[in-house]
């Protein structure tokens, strides 16, 4: 499960590779990450996915902080 940043002309889209309907947009590209997280809750039934794929979100995320 791989999470990919995209950026384009009004900011970020975060996606998760393989699965269409798992998107968030943002400004940046936490805000894009941190509306992905949202939408996988509200998308997804499996608790176990959906611990999966938070954690790689997360870990984007802290990179990206520890970056600045």
């Amino acid at each position: 499960m791989k999470v990919e940043l995209v950026k384009d002309k009004d900011g970020y889209t975060a996606k998760i590779a393989g699965r269409k309907n798992l998107f968030g947009f943002g400004l940046t590209k936490i805000e894009a990450l941190e509306e992905l997280a949202g939408v996988v809750e509200l998308e997804l039934d499996s608790p176990k996915e959906i611990s999966q794929i938070e954690k790689k979100i997360a870990e984007h995320i802290h990179k990206l902080e520890d970056a600045d």
